[in-house]
C-alpha cells in the first residue's frame, strides 16, 4: 500500500525580500518529498508539490511555521 498522497499546495507568503523567497523555495526543494514549483508573479504565493499531502493545510502550516518563520527572523534583523 502506498503512503504517498501527492498534491500541489499553494502556500501564502509573508516574506517580501526576493532573496528570502528564493531561500525558502530552495529549502522546500531540499526537503524530501517536496518541490517548489513556482512563485506567483506578485511574490505572495509559493506553489509546492508535496508527495505526502494527505492534509494540505498541514503542509502549509509546516512550511510557514517552520522554514518561513526562521527565514523571516534572519532577514528582518
Amino acid at each position: 500500500r502506498l503512503r504517498a498522497h501527492p498534491d500541489i499546495v499553494d502556500v501564502p507568503l509573508d516574506l517580501e525580500h526576493e532573496g528570502a523567497i528564493t531561500l525558502l523555495a530552495m529549502l522546500v526543494s531540499l526537503t524530501p518529498g517536496t518541490l517548489a514549483l513556482d512563485v506567483s508573479e506578485d511574490g505572495k504565493t509559493l506553489r509546492v508539490h508535496a508527495m505526502y499531502a494527505r492534509d494540505p493545510e498541514a503542509v502549509r502550516r509546516a512550511i510557514k511555521e517552520g522554514m518561513e518563520r526562521r527565514i523571516s527572523a534572519v532577514f528582518t534583523q
